[in-house]
């Protein structure tokens, strides 16, 4: 019988956050989609019933009383403390950066932060010099989205940016690169909005629409750029944008509205 914690890769006292974590790892690597290998399905079987025991805490409570009957948790020696252990040797960036995972993987976020600001602009503290490239990007992902809940809209912008061009470089998401274009796009469009002036929200709106994978988000945050230039009566460049936002992606909604804007006697009248 399996041991749901090796499976899974995680300690016997792993929180929520990094069991869904590992197994969100674990299931790149597993899926029937991704490895089509014989044993693919029964590995996928076998991490779906982990993943699902853990979760559920009466189903873990007696599946850690099974272990202890099998014997395979020793009673009475003192667990390791591994982040105590790392806390100990934070002058080496491999340090901090493994103590960074740890921490958002429990629930540590305030000190994740800490850790990632500590690491920001260090090359030798890059996180994907010690993880696996997929697991490295999860990780700024995880900390974009702490950014996002402070209300740092401009930080986590900074973070997605630097996803989307490792994704660019080097592919490592898979279908989860989904996930995150979403999260990026409303950042854009409805976050960063809130807290821009026109001016900087206007060089967000160019430089994230070349950054994203995605051709319809890209036409998305054209169209908003041609709608704010129109709005300060900027014509020429707004119908560069709704030009571009069209090449990108032709059928989005909303476009035909602006050109005809665009082309109205009022909207030349405004820059004239």
């Amino acid at each position: 019988m399996a041991d749901h914690y090796e499976l899974l890769g995680v300690p016997r006292d792993a929180g929520t956050r990094e069991i869904k974590s590992a197994f969100r790892l674990k299931a790149k690597r597993l899926h029937p989609d991704l490895a089509r290998g014989a044993d693919g399905e029964p590995a996928m079987r076998m991490l779906l019933d982990a993943y699902r025991t853990l979760l559920d805490p009466e189903r873990r409570l007696a599946y850690d009383r099974s272990l202890r009957k099998r014997g395979s948790v020793a009673a009475g020696v003192p667990s390791f403390d591994y982040r105590k252990w790392l806390k100990e040797r934070l002058e080496v960036p491999e340090y901090r950066a493994k103590l960074l995972v740890y921490d958002l993987l429990h629930d540590l976020e305030d000190e994740a932060l800490e850790l990632f600001e500590s690491l920001d602009g260090l090359e030798e503290g890059r996180l994907e010099r010690f993880f696996e490239r997929s697991e490295a990007m999860d990780a700024e992902f995880c900390i974009a989205e702490e950014y996002e809940k402070r209300g740092r809209f401009v930080d986590a912008y900074r973070v997605y940016l630097s996803i989307f061009r490792k994704e660019r470089e080097k592919p490592a998401l898979g279908y989860f690169l989904d996930v995150v274009a979403l999260r990026f796009r409303r950042l854009a469009l409805e976050g960063l909005r809130a807290v821009l002036e026109d001016g900087p929200y206007l060089d967000i709106l160019s430089e994230a629409a070349e950054a994203v994978p995605d051709d319809y988000d890209a036409a998305q945050l054209l169209r908003r750029k041609a709608e704010l230039l129109l709005r300060l009566g900027s014509r020429s460049d707004a119908v560069a944008a709704i030009a571009e936002a069209r090449r990108r992606y032709p059928r989005l909604a909303g476009l035909g509205a602006l050109e005809r804007k665009a082309a109205s006697p009022l909207a030349r009248s405004a820059t004239a």
